[in-house]
């Protein structure tokens, strides 16, 4: 696939997801998977073999959570190859990003992604989430691809103050994973995303202890 077609895929995926993108904003997500193929020699940062493939399989899902987030301070667990939060970044400038990574190799990619791309809103955090402890209080703590949502929100916990929304981005959802976490973490909505190129996924979203009651409370996915 041309550079063209992904810029035309990833058009058209932010059209369906009803988000505006400026040209500036596509030219940067495109960039960005050129940084991603250019050290995946450095560090393995995903299995896509192109740009193509990881705009279609990786950047459109991570687009489907810009429009849930209000604006505020989002951290992402387990950012990887900066997922969703790089992503989130460069379409939500009104969103400070905190990208937390265990890994050397690839918190450096990140780091050096902001860099290149000129991210002003991302911040790079060496640490595991169990361990990590921040000053500031976030909105929004995130995660794609951290594991279980009992693993996730056991590992966030301590970083969640009253005004913090805790939001993992799932495909199918474990029945007695779901229970377990929200024994923990409180009352959950499960919210079913209709993402271009993809048959089943979530946002699994435990509110803050300060929202409204709306929203939450555990419904069902489509």
């Amino acid at each position: 696939m041309a550079d063209d077609a992904v810029r035309a895929l990833l058009s058209g995926a932010a059209t369906a997801l009803e988000i505006g993108l400026a040209e500036a904003e596509l030219t940067t997500l495109e960039a960005y998977g050129t940084l991603v193929g250019r050290w995946q020699h450095v560090t393995n940062l995903t299995g896509a073999r192109d740009a193509a493939q990881f705009a279609r399989e990786h950047v459109v899902d991570c687009l489907a959570l810009a429009p849930s987030l209000a604006a505020g301070r989002v951290l992402d667990v387990g950012s990887g190859a900066g997922l969703p939060g790089i992503v989130i970044a460069i379409v939500r400038p009104d969103l400070a990003l905190t990208l937390l990574e265990p890994r050397a190799r690839r918190a450096r990619f990140l780091t050096q992604v902001a860099i290149e791309l000129a991210l002003p809103n991302v911040d790079v955090i060496c640490a595991r989430a169990e361990t990590y402890r921040s000053p500031v209080a976030y909105d929004y703590i995130v995660s794609r691809a951290f594991g279980s949502l009992t693993a996730f929100v056991t590992a966030v916990l301590p970083q969640r103050s009253a005004q913090t929304s805790l939001i993992a981005m799932k495909g199918s959802i474990d029945a007695a994973d779901l229970a377990a976490a929200e024994a923990i973490a409180g009352p959950a909505a499960v919210v079913r995303l209709d993402v271009p190129g993809f048959d089943n996924r979530h946002l699994v979203r435990f509110a803050a202890a300060c929202a409204s009651a709306p929203g939450t409370g555990t419904a069902a996915a489509k």
